[in-house]
This record gives structure tokens, sequence and C-alpha cells, in this order.
């Protein structure tokens, strides 16, 4: 069975828009309580900051499949979530401001017959094959001042999914593109000293992909699968200050 994916999304102007209208909005919207709230900066040496840790990545995969160029009602391609090490390069561009570049140790997803698909195991094993990602996350977030320990912030940014390799199952030539896509951020700091804080973040992305190829074991025929991802990422560890 071979699929291949997609070319990778473009990230349209539009979605930029999208996403500056969306953090106004948070930003302005918040009680009179958050808007009394105010920043309480250290005294850092540096704007630098490095924050690691493990993170999860749950997907909430949506998909549109076709199989010898008819479309296969039903069908779906799951998706498995994952575990990693991420970190963070921050860059304090004003006390309330931050640029945030995150990345992480590419996992490993395997990809399987879901909905309608599994009608046809056998002769299909169910595992169509395996995509190892490198996801990288580039955002600006606004910190919301003080709230007793704890500083929580939020923010927007964009998306670059890069598929490192494709494995073979049940789809031969397997081929999965990268992909460009849009990012809500909100998280919390929680300082434990002037330059070490442990830390809780959860990013939304909203990124699509496809994958074409065929199927050795039904005859070979071709197969397209347009996929929309839109995962979860949770993000926790601690942080240095330099």
């Amino acid at each position: 069975m071979h699929f291949t994916s997609p070319c990778p999304t473009p990230f349209p102007a539009r979605a930029t828009a999208h996403l500056a209208l969306l953090m106004f909005a948070a930003l302005t919207a918040g009680p009179d309580a958050l808007a009394q709230t105010q920043a309480h900066s250290l005294d850092y040496a540096s704007p630098w900051s490095l924050r690691a840790g493990p993170a999860g990545v749950f997907f909430n995969s949506r998909t549109e499949a076709q199989l010898g160029g008819q479309d296969a009602p039903g069908a779906e391609l799951g998706v498995q979530d994952n575990a990693t090490v991420a970190m963070e390069v921050g860059y304090a561009v004003t006390p309330d401001w931050t640029a945030r570049f995150v990345f992480g140790i590419p996992p490993v997803s395997a990809l399987t017959a879901q909905g309608t698909l599994k009608q046809y195991m056998p002769p299909l094993t169910g595992k169509l094959g395996s995509v190892r990602y490198a996801p990288a996350v580039l955002s600006l977030t606004h910190g919301l001042g003080q709230w007793g320990p704890l500083r929580p912030y939020l923010g927007a940014g964009i998306n670059y999914t890069w598929v490192v390799a494709d494995n073979d199952g049940d789809v031969a030539n397997l081929k999965v593109r990268s992909a460009w896509g849009r990012v809500l951020e909100l998280g919390v700091d929680w300082p434990i000293d002037r330059s070490w804080s442990a830390f809780a973040d959860v990013r939304k992305l909203f990124v699509s992909t496809s994958a074409t190829g065929t199927v050795p074991a039904l005859g070979g025929p071709p197969a397209r699968v347009e996929l929309r991802l839109d995962p979860v990422v949770l993000h926790i560890g601690v942080g240095y200050r330099f």
C-alpha cells in the first residue's frame, strides 16, 4: 500500500490576521480583576530564557479518503498520540511580551486503519504505516500579571510540522508531507527564585496535511487521504532565566 501526503499547506496572510484579532480580543476582554492586575517583573540580567520538560501530543484527527480514485465514505486514519521531550527558547521583548520558540525530539506516530477501512482487514493488517515528525512553534505571548505565586500568559503564533521520515505498512511508499498551521497558547509560570521556575503550557495547533499512495494487499489501487490533525500539546517542566 502506498500513501503519499499532500504538499505543505502555505500559511495564509488571512490566518495571521485572524490570530492577531484573537489575541487582541483575549487581552482586552478580561474581567476587571485582570485589568487591575500588575505585572511583577524581576530584575533579570538577560531577556533570554530556556525551558524544558516532557510534552504530550494528543491528536484530534479527521479524514477524507479516496481509494482507487473513488471516495471512501467513513474511512478514517488513526494517528497515535505521542510523548516526547520539548525545549523552548524565550526572549522577553518587553516585561509583558515574550517571543517563544519550542521544538522537541521527533516522535513516531503509527497510522492505523479506522472506520470503514477496518472492513478490509484482512488482507490489511490495520497498520498503514508510521511517521516521524518534528513540530516547531513560534509564538508571542502576553503576561497577565501576578496571580499569587503564579504568572499566567496567553498568546498565538505559527507552527511548522516537518515530516522527518515515512515508514511503510499496509501502505507502500508512504509519504506524508510537512505542513504549516496556526497556534493558540495558554500557560503559567511559577517562579522559584530569581533564575529558576516551574511551568505548564498548553498549545492548540490547527494543521492539515494529506497522503497518497497504493495498497498492494488490495491489488495496488492508489490511495489518497486529506488529514486534519489539530493536536493539543501539553508541556510541563522547569525554566531558567539568564
